[in-house]
C-alpha cells in the first residue's frame, strides 16, 4: 500500500466499501470515475491488492477489506458508503425492469439481483442505518420500491417487511405521504402473507386514510 500513489491509494481504499466482489461500472460508481476504470484495477491487480475473479468481476481479500476500513477516516466511509448504495438501487431497479419485460427476462433480472445480492443487501441496510441523513433517507425510502417483484421471490416477508419499515421510517422523516401510503399498504401485505390479518388490517386502515 505504501509503494502505491497517492490516487491509487485513494482508489484502493475504496474499494473496501464493497462486501462482495463487485464489476467494473460498480467501481467506476465509488470511484465517481467516467473513464473505464479497467487500467486502474489491472494495476491494483498487479499490485496483489485486488483479485481477479470469473466473469470481469474483482474483489478484495476479507482482511485487506478490514485493512482498508481501518485507514478511512468516518466520513471518507459515509461518502463511499452513500455511492456504494446509489449505484446498487440502481442496479436493482435495473433488474426488475429486466424482470417486468416478461419471458427470458424474468429469468435475466432475477440472475442479476443474484449476483450483486450482497452488495444490494449492504447498500439498503447502510442507507436504513442512518436516518438522520436526508441523502440516505431518501434511499431508504425508494429501495423497497425499486426492487418490486424481485425483493418478493428473493426475500423473505420477514426481510421485507424490515425493508418496509425503514422505508416507513424514511417516508415519515422526509413528509412524503404517497411514499407512506405505498409502504403502509406494502406493510400489511407482507402481515397478510404471514397470517397475521390483525397486524395487516391495521397497516390498511392507516394506508386507507392516506389514499383518502
Amino acid at each position: 500500500y505504501d509503494q502505491l500513489t497517492p490516487e491509487l491509494q485513494n482508489r484502493w481504499r475504496a474499494l473496501g466499501i464493497f462486501p462482495a466482489d463487485f464489476d467494473a461500472p460498480a467501481a467506476a460508481a465509488v470511484w465517481e470515475q467516467a473513464a473505464d476504470p479497467g487500467e486502474t484495477l489491472a494495476e491494483l491487480h498487479a499490485a496483489g491488492l485486488v483479485d481477479a475473479v470469473t466473469g470481469g468481476r474483482w474483489r478484495l481479500h476479507d482482511l485487506a477489506r478490514d485493512f482498508t476500513r481501518a485507514l478511512c477516516p468516518p466520513a471518507e466511509l459515509d461518502a463511499l458508503a452513500y455511492r456504494h448504495a446509489a449505484y446498487y438501487m440502481k442496479v436493482l431497479t435495473e433488474a426488475k425492469r429486466l424482470y417486468k419485460l416478461g419471458n427470458e427476462n424474468i429469468l435475466t433480472g432475477l440472475a442479476q439481483f443474484d449476483r450483486e445480492r450482497t452488495n444490494i443487501e449492504a447498500g439498503q441496510a447502510w442507507a436504513a442505518a442512518h436516518p438522520a441523513d436526508p441523502a440516505a433517507a431518501r434511499l431508504c425510502n425508494l429501495y423497497p420500491d425499486a426492487g418490486t417483484y424481485i425483493i418478493d421471490l428473493r426475500l423473505h416477508p420477514r426481510a421485507q417487511i424490515a425493508w418496509l419499515e425503514a422505508a416507513l421510517t424514511a417516508a415519515r422523516a422526509l413528509g412524503n405521504r404517497e411514499y407512506e401510503g405505498v409502504h403502509l399498504g406494502n406493510l400489511g401485505n407482507r402481515y397478510r402473507e404471514l397470517g397475521e390479518p390483525r397486524r395487516a388490517i391495521d397497516y390498511y386502515e392507516q394506508r386507507l386514510v392516506i389514499a383518502r
